[in-house]
């Protein structure tokens, strides 16, 4: 939406929106993983019930602090089967909108792959907007609340500034968002423009985005961010496999697949860990495990091969190109799992 020309907001919301809604209430609690998270869970080496079972039973130290802030807010109505053992929703200055809204159904893709994991998360939601300075106040406030900060939406034009910089001083919480390019906009006009590049130093490293490695695309390519020079900074950082997502414009569920991810090691690190030391284990531990990949027709062979030329090229470019992808491979939870339970009690 647009307001006196002066910035647009945009939703990453499209057709896969109902398949969330549906897929989400057939499977919860000890019956096992909802059919979308078991695929997600699967490709992200939790691949059998032993594994779940192991991750399930690893002592958590703590519930998750998770903030989500948009324009359409999150229904606790709607996650009322996820919030019977510890977890909550926590408003902050809004209400329940008792709708099956778009933050709704991403904190919706979290809740189901967090509770076979045996995670309690206190969900806390803002609705913000529709000025830029009213966005960039509730970053600010879901950054000093939370340990991790979702945002499922994309932000262009003047007066982004505000929201890139509420980021910036929020270095106490890992902010998530899916990869957001849009319409031929520059990258560097939106807040994920400045979102973390290692190579980079002044880039925001407690700040992330995330691209599909989606099962509607069984051909295993990925988003390709635009290189027109320097008018297009964004990256992406991590490729998280999605159930739900359908490439550009879907993007979203990725970035809830990575949230939880990255829900599951604040809840079992044994000391809160720095926002630097998740990105730092997720990209360490990120590959392209084959065997996890093409088991039950997940993925053909030649979508791997595929894959792993297209993160190559975007990890390698050639001169006179940029860089646009972080990680080695996508994301693989069992085995952050495995490197943080081999270090010990000192993570």
């Amino acid at each position: 939406m647009s307001c006196g020309g002066r910035f647009v907001v945009l939703g990453l919301v499209l057709a896969w929106d109902c398949v969330v809604g549906a897929a989400a209430g057939q499977v919860a609690g000890d019956e096992g993983p909802a059919p979308a998270a078991a695929w997600e869970l699967r490709l992200l080496g939790v691949d059998g019930p032993e594994r779940l079972a192991e991750m399930r039973a690893f002592p958590k130290r703590r519930p998750v602090r998770l903030a989500v802030v948009g324009s359409s807010g999150v229904s606790r109505r709607r996650l009322a089967r996820f919030l019977d053992r510890g977890s909550r929703v926590v408003y902050h200055g809004c209400e329940d909108p008792d709708a099956n809204t778009h933050d709704t159904q991403m904190s919706l893709v979290v809740f189901e792959i967090a509770r076979p994991l045996g995670i309690e998360i206190e969900l806390h939601a803002w609705q913000a907007g529709p000025s830029m300075e009213d966005y960039a106040e509730k970053f600010a406030q879901a950054g000093a609340a939370a340990q991790i900060v979702s945002l499922y939406q994309s932000f262009w034009g003047d007066g982004t500034a505000a929201i890139t910089e509420a980021i910036r001083r929020s270095p106490g919480a890992l902010f998530v968002s899916p990869y957001v390019e849009h319409g031929g906009h520059p990258t560097s006009k939106t807040p994920q423009g400045s979102a973390c590049r290692p190579w980079q130093p002044d880039t925001i490293g407690h700040f992330v985005t995330v691209t599909p490695l989606a099962r509607r695309n069984p051909g295993g390519t990925i988003l390709t961010p635009s290189d027109r020079g320097p008018s297009d900074s964004e990256a992406i950082n991590f490729i998280a496999p999605s159930y739900h997502a359908n490439g550009p414009g879907g993007t979203c569920p990725s970035a809830a697949v990575a949230v939880a991810c990255a829900a599951y090691l604040v809840a079992v690190w044994p000391e809160v860990p720095e926002p630097s030391r998740i990105v730092s284990l997720l990209r360490e531990t990120s590959t392209i495990d084959r065997a996890v990949l093409v088991a039950d027709d997940a993925f053909a062979g030649e979508a791997i091969d595929r894959l792993e030329g297209q993160i190559g090229a975007l990890r390698n470019p050639p001169p006179g190109h940029q860089r646009k992808l972080d990680a080695p491979g996508a994301l693989n939870l069992y085995r952050a799992f495995q490197r943080l339970n081999a270090a010990g009690p000192g993570g």
